[in-house]
């Protein structure tokens, strides 16, 4: 029996994301390297800023979308270097919540002095282009998340902000 590999729609629709997802990920890294800050680190930085608040393990978890034990991980590893300090509340069950350190202030303010990949790369479409895209890439990821359904929903001044 023959087997049909020609590729759905979706899987066409999924492999393009993915390749174009992966490229611009090695861009923003290669981008990142005189900060010496990883991508993963600068997404944890950028989300404890954004916060502007001591911020849980699950909340910064969302906001880089990895699991809870990774993001964990993580940010025991950034608090070793001293870009972050993880805060216990006064119960012994207490939710911990991390804050930057100055020095993880610089590290944040080093990953965001050249930011011009991502808007380098999309500048290659208008911006009625880019617009449509956005739109259209909302929805797909709403449907991916209908049918995870790995995390809740941001709240919704984080999802704003974020473009969401």
């Amino acid at each position: 029996m023959e087997i049909d590999l020609t590729m759905s729609e979706g899987s066409q629709l999924f492999s393009l994301l993915g390749t174009t997802y992966n490229a611009m990920l090695r861009a923003r890294k290669r981008e990142l390297e005189p900060s010496g800050v990883s991508l993963r680190q600068t997404m944890a930085l950028w989300g404890l800023k954004v916060m502007d608040r001591p911020t849980t393990i699950a909340e910064i978890s969302q906001i880089i979308d990895r699991d809870h034990q990774t993001t964990a991980q993580l940010l025991k590893r950034m608090e070793k270097e001293g870009l972050l300090e993880r805060l216990k509340g006064p119960h012994k069950r207490s939710t911990i919540t991390v804050v930057l350190t100055p020095k993880g202030e610089d590290a944040f303010r080093r990953t965001f002095e050249r930011y011009e990949a991502f808007d380098e790369i999309s500048s290659c479409l208008s911006s009625e282009e880019l617009d449509t895209l956005k739109g259209y890439l909302k929805r797909l990821r709403e449907q991916a998340i209908a049918k995870s359904a790995l995390y809740p929903p941001l709240p919704g001044p984080l999802a704003s902000m974020l473009g969401m």
